[in-house]
């Protein structure tokens, strides 16, 4: 990223996430490379819409094309996540303060969905070595600066595992097995807090148009599809 056009990281962030669609394609693409055409089978959404998001994601430097081939008479292209583009990595923190609410609200709204489902379909506890532990902390400033370090140093052993699974598989030819990840170390809502009534985000249809998330709709539609 270039530090000397921080306002055009900032949007292209904002841009990345402005979509559900786009959020279910960077959590496919973050396991293994896929076509517009198989992430159409996969989510279930008008391959047009997919194409579309595709070309956004890739503008924004989010995913890359990283192999092509032929089927059924026609050139598939390939895509893969590029690294730290996930939903929550720490450079997403980087968008203005008065966006930073939708960013996070997409976040939180994925994590808690994966955990909603795992906990539904019961695989959240299929595994005796499953992880699921939060703890309240009182804390100076030092010591918010020092768990601040420790999650950075986890997030950084997290992404390196993830990069050696990804090349053992690719050698292997082994079948991955999906694993959510949360992290999160905030300062908590005052005790008297009370939320105000229809205050929660709008979710959006995941097959729907285009805005992003600063209200603003994209103007070069979803024209026809490529593969």
């Amino acid at each position: 990223m270039n530090p000397r056009r921080p306002n055009r990281i900032d949007q292209r962030l904002v841009r990345a996430l402005g979509h559900p669609l786009r959020v279910k394609i960077l959590e496919v693409v973050q396991l293994r490379k896929a076509s517009p055409s198989e992430l159409t089978d996969l989510l279930q959404a008008p391959l047009g819409n997919v194409a579309y998001h595709v070309r956004v994601l890739e503008k924004c430097g989010c995913i890359e094309q990283v192999a092509t081939a032929r089927r059924r008479g026609a050139v598939e292209h390939y895509f893969r996540a590029r690294p730290r583009s996930y939903i929550g990595h720490r450079d997403w923190r980087k968008v203005p303060k008065s966006l930073r609410d939708a960013v996070t609200g997409a976040s939180l709204g994925t994590f808690f969905d994966k955990a909603a489902d795992a906990l539904e379909a019961g695989t959240i506890d299929a595994r005796d070595d499953t992880t699921l532990s939060w703890m309240p902390m009182a804390v100076d400033t030092e010591g918010w600066a020092e768990v601040t370090a420790v999650f950075e140093a986890v997030n950084n052993r997290l992404e390196a595992i993830h990069e050696l699974c990804r090349r053992r598989m690719e050698r292997s030819g082994d079948e991955a097995t999906p694993l959510v990840v949360g992290m999160a170390a905030f300062e908590p809502a005052p005790q008297d807090f009370v939320p105000e009534v229809g205050s929660a985000m709008d979710t959006r249809g995941a097959d729907g148009g285009a805005p992003e998330a600063d209200g603003v709709v994209e103007d070069d539609g979803a024209p026809g599809a490529s593969v």
